[in-house]
């Protein structure tokens, strides 16, 4: 989650200062200025990224949709609030409540998640990936030895910034390993593999799906835990109870029909 949380830090500063200077009404230009300096400058790497790792420039279908729904549920809570306490308290002051404050409030809360949800957090997630890609590369060239197929484990962690918290105890881990085809010819590969704690007792044994790798590609595991719903940068290769820190794998493979 390194590479996750500096690039929503990397964001979140400017973009806290510009709102702080929206509502503060002191001089909110050069705030917006480097906002919107970062945003295309993002833009820019996104696709460069997107072009060379021949990846999707921005995050599925279904992972806009669910934003888009997490963001309606908010403005309709917000606005049938907002409404309701409007209606029982007419002629409040706006001390007690300011219903265009609200109303402020709720878009700006609104966008916010749209933002960061739509932007800032695939992108965070697409340069994590990105980051894994390049380390497994070099694992998997390390340890090549002359095998036809290269297995590489490169992380086991939980998706929480926070991991000594009580609702971090509850995530799983995503453990992503990366096969790699070192024939001169394509192959369907398939992995079985054995992932095992730090004491070495065996927490699960996992076969991938049937993948065809290309001469010199090098990929994501993939196995019935593999959801298809989620960008390839969000993926894992299976989840576990706890840590995984080593391994044992076989791998069969064979010509491309």
């Amino acid at each position: 989650m390194g590479t996750v949380a500096l690039v929503l830090l990397i964001f979140f500063i400017p973009y806290a200062w510009f709102l702080w200077s929206v509502i503060k009404k002191p001089r909110w230009k050069m705030p917006l200025v480097v906002l919107a300096a970062l945003v295309f400058v993002t833009f820019l790497v996104n696709g460069y990224l997107s072009n060379t790792y021949e990846l999707a420039f921005f995050q599925n279908g279904f992972e806009s949709i669910v934003a888009l729904i997490v963001a309606g549920a908010f403005l309709l809570i917000l606005s049938i609030i907002n409404v309701t306490v409007g209606v029982l308290f007419k002629n409040a002051p706006t001390s007690l409540h300011n219903p265009k404050a609200v109303w402020m409030f709720t878009a700006v809360f609104c966008t916010s998640i749209l933002f960061f949800t739509v932007w800032v957090y695939p992108f965070a997630e697409k340069a994590s990936y990105i980051n894994q890609l390049e380390k497994a590369l070099t694992v998997a060239e390390a340890q090549q030895d002359d095998e036809e197929i290269t297995v590489v484990f490169l992380r086991s962690e939980k998706n929480c910034f926070r991991t000594s918290t009580s609702n971090c105890h509850a995530v799983p881990y995503k453990n992503s390993f990366f096969v790699k085809n070192n024939l001169t010819v394509p192959k369907e590969v398939q992995v079985r593999i054995r992932a095992m704690d730090a004491e070495g007792s065996e927490l699960e044994e996992v076969e991938s799906v049937i993948m065809t790798l290309e001469p010199g590609e090098l990929r994501l595991v993939e196995t019935d835990e593999t959801s298809e719903r989620t960008s390839i940068w969000s993926r894992s290769s299976f989840e576990t109870e706890r840590r995984v820190s080593s391994y044992e794998s076989i791998y069969q493979y064979r010509d491309v029909n």
